[in-house]
């Protein structure tokens, strides 16, 4: 997460938390991109895992798990990534449940709760103090 997400998403689990028993974080999901066999194993691991895609923050209540995207101004293109995740779900996390979709944002592009709804995806919509990521002396 950029640090004006990691605020927003700060704020929400400050607000939603509680409604989970865990989170985890920088989730790798998919099966990433091998280079080739003419790499060492070490470095074709490596640039597997640094290909594989990332989930912001997977909260889990029991075995249940629910993806978030972070996103300061939601757009069409975090729809695509929470699409993106749930189908990739099922590679990395074979044993569990379908996941739910949420996305936490501090602002939308015109039309995107609607779309979002249309498309059957929770979202939160939080107020976030960006005061933090400021380096000026009070």
């Amino acid at each position: 997460m950029a640090p004006r997400e990691v605020v927003i998403f700060q704020q929400w689990q400050n607000e939603h938390g509680n409604e989970y028993d865990r989170f985890d974080y920088n989730v790798r999901i998919g099966n990433g991109t091998d280079p080739g066999p003419q790499y060492s194993q070490s470095d074709r691991d490596m640039y597997i895992s640094n290909t594989q895609k990332r989930i912001d923050a997977v909260g889990w209540k029991g075995a249940q798990p629910t993806i978030i995207e972070v996103k300061d101004r939601a757009t069409a293109s975090c729809m695509s990534q929470l699409i993106t995740y749930a189908a990739l779900w099922p590679i990395s996390f074979p044993n569990t449940p379908t996941p739910y979709l949420l996305l936490v944002t501090n602002r939308f592009s015109a039309d995107m709760q609607l779309v979002l709804d249309r498309a059957g995806i929770k979202w939160n919509l939080v107020e976030a103090d960006f005061s933090v990521l400021s380096n000026k002396q009070r």
